[in-house]
């Protein structure tokens, strides 16, 4: 079975910032945190931020303890948030497109104007609208409510943002028809045209169709009603459980589009449900992801690209060293998992359902690992053993800390003092090149992490500076150029052949985040590995030099 996924679904911008707004709340200590009414459309968020301790205002009056009290991205009347501002810190999330028709119902009605709202008369955006509208605003949801307008001269159509653009375009036309001057402004989200359009275009290539929200979300409604107008079978689910998996094992082409209250990492369960179910091959592929073993050979990679790089240093010997590299990170890397395992499924419930799941796997493969640790160590040079019990404690007391993420460099520091008598200058010029690139791996996998829209645990690097992504995707590029520098430096000491090779493993990483920068929908898996890429890459060009 082929899936096909939107390009543009789940998030938008406005739910995205109402989220991200709570997240910093909590981040500042705000306590009792609340939200007035569901802060979006999606039970899976709302039950993550129930964990958090946030709690939801159903009523202005609710006799509750005075805090902080988020505004949904919906919007409300001007009269519930000053109601709101009475008792509590009120931090508006209302979405900024929410906000600007507001505004011009607002201006409308202070011009001696009345206002026509399009959209769903029950929905607490259009609600909010009318809020604006000193009770000269009217909801048109069909046909038949403009038999019930009355008489209208001058006035001005605005729209739900979230309102389907053909019904829009339809309804006010008539609304101009029957009462001439009338202004008509078209108020629909951009971004939910865009996914609206995604749904169709998927359409023309699929058999069906996969709608992934809320089901009182409108605008997650509104894609699984374009999608049935368009002839194709859909399948509206808030979760994989409600997927009817022998149904969809008969289709041939499925498309999965999502809700704008949804977050990626439901569409990455949903997406690895139906994979997993289907596929043999996958399922091997996501137990080597979800084992972390991409991560080991990314480092054993870059370390064997020093040995490759220095003849002197290739040996029978320093196999045993290769070997504990091995062993001792991919004990790291599950035993790290296997402790923040609770804390994944906040924003990878994928990670935090599978070593769950596999608990008593996971205390083998650490039982097994550490054992070969200890063996390959000793065959190598026993004083290296201490490494294990320094690296251990350290992993531990550093879980919860934002340094968590320079112990891969630290672990790497500490593997080249014992290769000291071998130390060159190409050595040392490569080892800053891989210092750079595994802090880059690092970050990487925060920003990756981040796009999830869940809630990152607070020991996450990114947390701990006022950074936009944009500028933590700058920064990247950043370290890209200085990892860079080794090479303009050997660059007259190689063949420019030679050089020229590792240029493009350069790009490569440039790639990668350009990648990611797109914020991919669903496939977590597939861009965790897609960064072994390049370190393979470079130790295949490592091995090339070694032989020529």
């Amino acid at each position: 079975m082929k899936i096909k996924i939107a390009k543009k679904a789940g998030f938008c911008m406005g739910v995205r910032r109402a989220v991200n707004l709570v997240l910093k709340a909590l981040k500042a200590g705000h306590t009792p945190l609340y939200t007035y009414g569901p802060l979006i459309h999606n039970p899976q968020t709302l039950e993550l931020l129930s964990k958090l301790g946030v709690k939801i205002l159903k009523d202005i009056k609710e006799e509750v303890p005075t805090g902080s009290c988020v505004i949904r991205a919906h919007g409300v009347p001007p009269s519930e948030k000053d109601g709101l501002a009475k008792r509590h810190k009120v931090i508006d999330g209302t979405c900024p497109r929410v906000l600007k028709v507001q505004s011009l119902a607002s201006k409308a009605i202070s011009s001696g104007k009345e206002v026509v709202i399009i959209g769903d008369k029950d929905h607490a955006e259009v609600k909010g609208i009318l809020g604006y509208c000193d009770e000269k605003g009217y909801v048109v949801s069909s046909f038949k409510d403009i038999e019930n307008l009355p008489p209208l001269k001058n006035y001005v159509i605005l729209s739900q943002t979230t309102q389907d653009q053909e019904l829009f375009e339809l309804l006010s036309q008539e609304i101009l028809s029957r009462y001439p001057g009338g202004e008509i402004i078209n108020t629909i989200c951009n971004a939910t045209e865009v996914r609206q359009e995604e749904v169709k275009r998927l359409c023309k290539v699929c058999e069906a169709i996969v709608v992934i929200g809320g089901k009182f979300s409108a605008n997650t409604k509104r894609l699984a009603q374009i999608a049935e107008a368009e002839g194709k079978r859909v399948f509206l689910i808030e979760n994989k459980e409600e997927l009817p998996l022998e149904e969809i094992k008969k289709i041939n082409t499925l498309g999965i589009t999502a809700g704008a209250s949804t977050p990626n990492w439901l569409i990455n369960e949903v997406i690895d449900f139906l994979k997993t179910s289907t596929s043999l091959p996958y399922r091997i592929f996501r137990n080597f992801i979800l084992l972390n073993l991409h991560e080991v050979f990314l480092f054993l990679f870059l370390f064997s690209t020093l040995l490759f790089l220095n003849s002197s240093l290739f040996n029978s010997h320093t196999l045993s060293l290769l070997s504990f590299v091995f062993f001792f990170q991919f004990f790291r890397k599950v035993f790290h998992s296997y402790l923040t395992k609770d804390s994944f499924f906040f924003y990878y419930p994928l990670k935090g359902n599978f070593y769950t799941s596999k608990n008593k796997l996971s205390l083998f493969l650490l039982s097994l690992s550490l054992i070969f640790s200890l063996i390959s160590g000793l065959l190598f040079i026993p004083r290296i053993i201490s490494l294990i019990f320094v690296f251990i404690i350290l992993d531990y007391l550093l879980l919860n800390s934002f340094f968590y993420i320079f112990l891969d460099s630290l672990f790497f520091i500490s593997l080249i003092l014992y290769l000291y008598p071998y130390w060159n200058e190409t050595f040392l010029w490569f080892s800053l090149h891989i210092l750079i690139i595994l802090f880059l791996w690092n970050l990487y996998k925060e920003l990756l992490y981040q796009q999830s829209d869940g809630f990152l645990p607070r020991n996450f690097f990114i947390l701990h500076f006022n950074l936009s992504e944009n500028q933590w995707f700058q920064l990247s590029y950043f370290l890209i150029f200085l990892s860079s520098i080794p090479f303009l430096v050997l660059l007259i000491k190689t063949k420019i052949l030679y050089y020229l090779a590792f240029i493009l493993y350069l790009l490569s990483y440039l790639f990668l985040f350009a990648l990611l920068k797109r914020r991919p929908l669903g496939q977590i898996l597939y861009f965790e590995a897609l960064f072994l890429v390049p370190p393979l890459l470079f130790f295949l060009l490592s091995i090339m030099f070694y032989k020529l």
